[in-house]
């Protein structure tokens, strides 16, 4: 069946990961666009990077606007008895309402995906007719000035606020205890989607409260796999506007991910929609 190819926008950081493995370009915004890119979707990039970009991989029909940074946005990541501590080293510049290009606000899907805070609140209203998603990671933690050593942020401040957006991704590993940040986005968002690996997905519309199990891989590389979701929820969404098979065919695209390093193993369309066939059997 052809489509014509949905317009997606991802806004935030592509990263510089430093990993036990070695070092390898990261970040929501790199890891949703050659998602959406793979699904069939034209995408564009709001980003902040430097000019100069040795190594980094993006298809070359992917629109990016990058606002040049002397710096990457950089992290460290360490495993202490298997649970992964994160240091940011460096930071890339912040993104506005002022760097989004006129043509780009009817864009019908956007993604929000920022790591450090770097996307200004403002810039969330500048999109009056799209379906706008968040993965809310970066709006959750902070960073201690001395060390980049990475912290939730104090309880008071991860519930005073919740993202102007229709769909919001979070992550066990995001919310920890605060339970309560589930309540606070309920109320405002159509939906939210809370990732937990390997588990699998809760979906929240309205009162109802859905959990999707993950299909089951041998698992390779998880980084990024929560943005893999995510921008895959947000297409088939758009196409379905159906909150539990959207989270389906996210766990399904996902599996691939983590099966490979990087972004290597991101599905096409053809082997996601092979996939979700045999995760209706099992």
């Amino acid at each position: 069946m052809s489509r014509t190819p949905l317009d997606y926008l991802v806004v935030g950081h592509i990263t510089v990961d430093h990993t036990p493995i070695g070092t390898e370009f990261g970040g929501t915004a790199l890891f949703a666009a050659i998602t959406a890119h793979q699904l069939g979707a034209r995408v564009h990039v709001l980003t902040s990077m430097p000019e100069s970009t040795p190594g980094l991989v993006i298809p070359s029909d992917i629109e990016v606007r990058n606002i040049p940074s002397p710096v990457w946005c950089t992290f460290r990541h360490e495993y202490v008895n298997g649970v992964r501590e994160q240091y940011v080293t460096a930071v890339a510049k912040n993104l506005h309402v002022s760097d989004v290009p006129p043509s780009w606000r009817e864009i019908p899907v956007v993604h929000f995906g920022p790591l450090v805070q770097e996307v200004d609140h403002e810039l969330m209203a500048s999109f009056e007719h799209s379906l706008l998603g968040a993965s809310v990671q970066g709006w959750l933690r902070q960073w201690d000035q001395a060390t980049g050593h990475v912290t939730p942020v104090d309880p008071a401040q991860m519930l005073a606020w919740a993202p102007p957006v229709h769909i919001s991704f979070l992550s066990e590993e995001d919310i920890g205890d605060q339970r309560g940040v589930i309540d606070l986005y309920r109320k405002t968002h159509r939906i939210v989607v809370l990732t937990d690996g390997s588990h699998g997905a809760t979906v929240y519309e309205g009162a109802r409260a859905t959990h999707v199990r993950a299909f089951p891989v041998a698992e390779v590389d998880s980084n990024g796999a929560g943005d893999v979701f995510s921008a895959a929820y947000l297409v088939r969404y758009h196409e379905t506007e159906d909150a539990v098979d959207a989270a389906r065919f996210a766990a399904v695209v996902a599996s691939f991910h983590v099966e490979h390093l990087g972004t290597e193993g991101i599905p096409t369309r053809e082997q996601a929609e092979a996939r979700l066939r045999e995760y209706a059997r099992l």
